[in-house]
């Protein structure tokens, strides 16, 4: 079977997990770039990299992403040698997860590069004040919810790459997202 992929994609805070999660409870697979990232960058093999690059971001001998996050998210050299870094290993654990599914896929992505342009995109859009109150909600610093926000492309941008979905409210965006799957397995 040549399972179908879908990229879940939009600003922070805009409802992607949750949109992921209900995907999931439909009986659909989802998969988080972000963890994928996470765990590449928590693997020996990611090591001598990261202490290459990024030699203060450890605590007690293991990675901190946390460290790690404020400084790309401030530092735009150092994000782009994390990117340049991840995506081609990124891109690889993608193509296995493909190679070996037998049901769609819905890849949630939070800074489509390039993946948007291989992929059709769901993009998830709210309210910047919705989607600043539900960072803070999440426990994010005032300053981490400004870097984070400052280093996003505008809406504008995110609207370019796919299909939008505003997330206004869970009842409508779960009806939103049933209407596009059952127009996707027509």
């Amino acid at each position: 079977m040549n399972p179908k992929v879908y990229i879940i994609t939009g600003p922070i805070g805009s409802g992607k997990s949750t949109v992921c999660a209900y995907l999931k409870k439909k009986g659909n697979l989802t998969v988080d770039l972000d963890i994928i990232s996470n765990n590449i960058l928590e693997s020996q093999e990611s090591l001598p990299f990261l202490k290459s690059n990024f030699k203060n971001c450890f605590t007690d001998g293991k990675i901190n992403r946390k460290l790690i996050a404020e400084i790309v998210f401030k530092d735009k050299v150092k994000l782009k040698i994390l990117e340049e870094y991840l995506h081609p290993l990124v891109s690889e654990e993608i193509a296995k997860i493909i190679n070996h599914s037998e049901t769609d896929i819905f890849i949630e992505v939070s800074a489509p590069k390039n993946i948007h342009k291989i992929y059709p995109s769901l993009v998830i859009i709210a309210n910047e004040g919705v989607r600043r109150e539900r960072l803070k909600n999440r426990g994010m610093s005032h300053n981490d919810i400004e870097n984070r926000i400052k280093t996003q492309p505008n809406e504008e941008w995110w609207r370019s790459l796919g299909t939008v979905i505003e997330n206004d409210e869970l009842s409508k965006l779960e009806q939103k997202l049933d209407n596009i799957l059952n127009l996707n397995n027509e």
